[in-house]
């Protein structure tokens, strides 16, 4: 059988939470940006397939960017990166089974967050801005619309978004942890992630490459940047640790 059992899986969250807690600062800061940079390749060749559709009135816009984005998380989880919305839930994990403190908990979270989306910034202004991907032609407009779609929503909205996007996200981290080989793991993270993007929920990692790219082409203000960020990042992790770590805990503890 290629999958863990349950034992093995709770032991596998564990032994992972402690790995990524006990990660020198210089090791964090370098897998924490490159995690960045990997969600927002996912995201830039989305918006790349999309826009051409977009100006066509193709009804499959939508499947097409939500079948293209899952492999920024697959690039993170291979290469060993860092992603603060998957840390959400796996260091939630560790932390429920006291493993590290809480205030452990949210400074690696924050930290993650910050360095995610400095990779999703640079990426966002030389890939993006400099070379054009994300602001001639079509591109730009695309960009422009689904950054509008982000930040015209109430706070509350997109907080509750935000819990439903990490809550899959999760769902797609457990799944890449539970499969045992190559293919198992790509589909149980793609399935997930794939929902959650096609649905059009708010994940504050990919906001940062998103929400930039946009403001670097003009079309929204540093306000409406935060207006988006903050309760993304809030929403996504409600969602990762009481939805997804504080559930996965439970089960395993009435299991036990």
């Amino acid at each position: 059988m290629n999958m863990h059992t349950n034992d093995e899986m709770q032991a596998l969250l564990v032994d992972t939470a402690r790995r990524k807690v006990g990660y020198p600062l210089r090791k964090k800061v370098t897998l924490g940006i490159l995690g960045g940079v990997a969600i927002s390749l996912g995201f830039l060749a989305a918006i790349r397939a999309m826009a051409p559709l977009t100006a066509l009135q193709s009804p499959v816009v939508s499947l097409v960017g939500a079948s293209l984005f899952p492999v920024g998380l697959i690039m993170i989880v291979f290469t060993g990166q860092e992603l603060a919305t998957g840390n959400m839930f796996v260091l939630g994990y560790g932390a429920l089974n006291r493993n590290l403190g809480w205030l452990r908990y949210f400074f690696e979270v924050i930290l993650i967050t910050l360095l995610n989306g400095l990779g999703a910034i640079l990426l966002a202004y030389i890939f993006g801005h400099y070379l054009g991907l994300t602001k001639v032609d079509v591109y730009g407009k695309q960009v422009a619309t689904m950054a509008m779609s982000k930040v015209t929503p109430s706070v509350p909205m997109i907080f509750f978004s935000a819990i439903g996007a990490n809550w899959l996200v999760a769902i797609g981290v457990y799944l890449g942890m539970v499969a045992k080989d190559t293919i198992g793991k790509i589909v149980g993270m793609w399935f997930p992630v794939m929902i959650f993007v096609l649905i059009g929920f708010n994940h504050v990692i990919a906001n940062f490459f998103l929400l930039p790219a946009a403001y670097f082409n003009g079309t929204i203000t540093l306000v409406q940047m935060l207006h988006n960020l903050v309760p993304a990042f809030l929403g996504n992790t409600f969602g990762g640790l009481l939805l997804a770590s504080s559930l996965y805990f439970t089960k395993d503890k009435n299991n036990a």
